[in-house]
């Protein structure tokens, strides 16, 4: 178990969009727990879909952002 969270840590570490993307996340289950810790009623299937869309669009950006500044 030790052995397959440290190759999933090197390949985060070493995959800056998949770093983004997880960044996403990160930022999608802060925005989802917000929500929920204010009352709003939300499904368990539409929190993962936030969380997952949250990453999709962070990652997105910063792909645009690449493009962008070259």
């Amino acid at each position: 178990m030790t052995d397959l969270i440290e190759a999933l840590w090197d390949l985060l570490i070493e995959n800056s969009l998949l770093r983004w993307f997880f960044i996403g996340l990160l930022v999608g289950l802060v925005l989802v727990g917000s929500m929920v810790w204010n009352g709003s009623a939300m499904d368990a299937g539409d929190a993962v879909m936030g969380i997952v869309a949250s990453g999709v669009l962070v990652l997105g950006l910063r792909l645009v952002l690449w493009f962008v500044r070259g």
